[in-house]
C-alpha cells in the first residue's frame, strides 16, 4: 500500500488534506485513536503519566481523563515536553509496527493510506517508512487565526505555534508542499493535482 505522511503546523490545514485524499479513496491511519488506546490500556505509560503530573490527571475510577491530563499537560513549555517525550515514542511504536506490517495486521484495499503527523520532523525513522510526504502550509498569522475561530484559546495558540517546528523545516523534509493560503476551493484543487499526478504510483 502507497503511504504518504502529511504533515503541517497548527491551523495549516493538514487534516482537511487528509480528508479530501479520503474522499479520493485512501484509508486513515488514526494517531490520535493509537493515543487514546494507549491512554487506556498502557499500564506502564499510564504510571509514567501519573508520576509525572500527579493523581489529578485520573478520574473517579482511576483511569486517565485526557482533558484533565491536557489542562496540565499544555500549561507550560516543560510539561508539554514531558508529555511528549512519554507518548510520543510509544505512539510511533505502534504506527510503525503497522506501517510495517510487524504484526501481521490487515491491510485496507484501499491503495492509499495517509497519516497525519503533525511533528513528523522529530521523528526522521518514522518518516522513512513514507512513500510521499506533503507539508501543508499557511502563514502563522493565518493558522494563529483559524486556531482561535475554531475555539482555541489566543495565548495557548500562539504558544503552540512556536514550539512547533517551522513551515520551512517541515518543507525540507517533505516531497510535495500544499499552499493553504486561500480558499477551499484552491486547496481542493491542490489536492486533486497531487492525487492525478501521483496515482500511477499507487498501483506500481
Amino acid at each position: 500500500m502507497y503511504t504518504v505522511m502529511v504533515t503541517g503546523g497548527l491551523g495549516s490545514g493538514k487534516s482537511m488534506v487528509c480528508e479530501m485524499l479520503g474522499a479520493h479513496g485512501a484509508c486513515s491511519l488514526d494517531l490520535d485513536g493509537i493515543a487514546h488506546n494507549l491512554l487506556e490500556n498502557d499500564t506502564q505509560m499510564i504510571d509514567e503519566l501519573t508520576d509525572e503530573f500527579g493523581e489529578v490527571i485520573l478520574d473517579e475510577a482511576g483511569n486517565i481523563d485526557p482533558k484533565r491530563l491536557a489542562a496540565v499537560a499544555f500549561s507550560d513549555d516543560a510539561s508539554t515536553q514531558a508529555l511528549d517525550d512519554i507518548t510520543h515514542p510509544r505512539i510511533m511504536k505502534v504506527a510503525s509496527d503497522y506501517l510495517s506490517d510487524v504484526h501481521c495486521s490487515p491491510q485496507s484495499a484501499a491503495p492509499v493510506q495517509v497519516v497525519e503527523v503533525p511533528l513528523l520532523t522529530q521523528y526522521p525513522d518514522f518518516a522513512r517508512l513514507a512513500d510521499s510526504i506533503i507539508s501543508v502550509t499557511a502563514p502563522s498569522e493565518l493558522r494563529l487565526a483559524r486556531a482561535i475561530a475554531r475555539g482555541m484559546d489566543p495565548l495557548d495558540a500562539t504558544r503552540r505555534i512556536s514550539l512547533q517546528a517551522t513551515d520551512a523545516e517541515r518543507n525540507e523534509i517533505a516531497d510535495d508542499i500544499i499552499d493553504n493560503s486561500g480558499t477551499s476551493d484552491e486547496l481542493q484543487e491542490a489536492v486533486d493535482a497531487w492525487w492525478a499526478a501521483h496515482e500511477e504510483a499507487f498501483h506500481g
